[in-house]
């Protein structure tokens, strides 16, 4: 007779969470609008780990704004204890994980894709049983991205369960997601919202909670804190997304490169690649972001971006010495920053500014999405939502002030 093992999990939903899985095969759209830390991107993960295994030879997606965000958010949190609690292809239920491939089967024929929507078009492909979508606000296109999905959802053979869930923070009213989810002249039909704030989340530590509600006001609270779809103040950048993102750099056309580094706990750290051309104009070429990182993390991101964009300074965040000696103890050229905030602020705001030629002198690649989404709604009299943004300002005044060049290996 053979022999069944009882595989336990250890993710514990909180009550909101309870009730969106509860929903499971009720509900065909799913949105999960909830504050950062709320632990939605869990929920979305834990979904679909529960749909392949409940639904043997399923085939389902999971997408990220960007390739960066699966290897830095999505990953982690498929090994975290809650889920398979170390390496994935170690788990009893796994079959087979490609990381290359970015796929894993479960031992029930049921295959989880991880993808990309950097591209809306590459979300095209054989027809699927169901996607995930996480911090759908990150993506450029959403709306076009969205549809592309939905399209997938066909069925990968005959009789199979279909659906659809997005987790995020939300954005503003007026938006794709908004319209697609809330508005009740054009949400889906048999679509529902699930929505919860960060203070839900009894796993956080309380110094977390009190940081982000001492953090966030106004607008930016309702999104990040509550979890609702809100407007924010206009920026104080003349920021505009047709000018300013691109959708291709060639390294070879760097001449400099330098790094800002904006350390943080609570809030995200963040590491900032910028590259300068021939003609003085400034790139955003790469970024980490990543709330509750190590140090080793941090250093390996550090690292990491270096071995891809190449050698350069790194100008950091001057109230973190621990943390700069731990980059040079690493081999990393790092050095505190010197410049005054308002000095700063005028150089990025001045560099996205148009000149004689028509072009802005800052330029964003379109992969940098928590970047431009800083940009979008910067206000330079809150300190909040800033860290790529300061991390931006370390590097680009550290290179106007830098006395020697760092070129890019060819």
């Amino acid at each position: 007779m053979m022999m069944q093992e009882l595989i336990h999990f250890y993710y514990a939903p909180q009550p909101m969470q309870k009730l969106f899985h509860a929903d499971r095969y009720r509900v065909k759209f799913r949105l999960v609008s909830a504050g950062t830390g709320g632990g939605k991107t869990l929920a979305g993960v834990f979904e679909c780990v529960s749909w392949c295994l409940e639904n043997a030879g399923t085939v389902g997606y999971i997408y990220e704004p960007t390739y960066a965000m699966v290897r830095r958010i999505l990953i982690p949190a498929m090994e975290s204890e809650w889920i398979f609690n170390g390496h994935i292809g170690a788990h009893p239920l796994v079959r087979e994980y490609s990381r290359g491939d970015k796929r894993i089967e479960f031992i029930n024929d049921s295959v989880l894709w991880f993808g990309s929507l950097e591209d809306p078009e590459t979300a095209e492909g054989p027809n699927i049983d169901f996607a995930h979508i996480d911090e759908a606000r990150l993506v450029r296109h959403f709306d076009s991205a969205w549809r592309t999905v939905r399209r997938r959802l066909r069925g990968s053979r005959a009789g199979n369960r279909i659906g659809a869930w997005i987790t995020t923070t939300p954005d503003h009213p007026n938006s794709a997601l908004y319209k697609s989810f809330e508005d009740s002249r054009s949400k889906l039909d048999d679509s529902m919202v699930y929505r919860w704030s960060l203070m839900e989340n009894t796993m956080l530590p309380q110094g977390f909670i009190d940081d982000m509600l001492q953090a966030h006001t106004g607008g930016l609270s309702e999104r990040f804190i509550h979890g609702r779809f809100a407007e924010v103040g206009a920026g104080s950048f003349e920021f505009d997304s047709t000018q300013h993102i691109i959708g291709s750099i060639d390294k070879e056309n760097m001449r400099q490169v330098a790094y800002g580094v904006d350390f943080g706990w609570t809030n995200p750290a963040t590491i900032i690649a910028i590259g300068i051309d021939g003609d003085g104009r400034a790139y955003i070429l790469d970024e980490f972001y990543k709330s509750q990182a190590s140090d080793e993390e941090l250093v390996a991101g550090a690292q990491e971006l270096q071995s891809r964009w190449g050698a350069g300074r790194f100008y950091c965040d001057s109230s973190e010495p621990r943390m700069i000696e731990k980059f040079r103890k690493s081999g990393l050229d790092a050095r505190g920053n010197k410049s005054k905030r308002d000095d700063g602020i005028r150089e990025v705001g001045g560099r996205l500014r148009t000149v004689g030629d028509g072009k802005p002198r800052l330029f964003i690649h379109q992969d940098c999405v928590n970047t431009i989404s800083e940009f979008q709604v910067y206000d330079a009299d809150v300190k909040a939502n800033d860290h790529c943004v300061d991390a931006t300002r370390y590097g680009l005044m550290g290179l106007g002030n830098s006395k020697s060049s760092v070129w890019v290996g060819r």
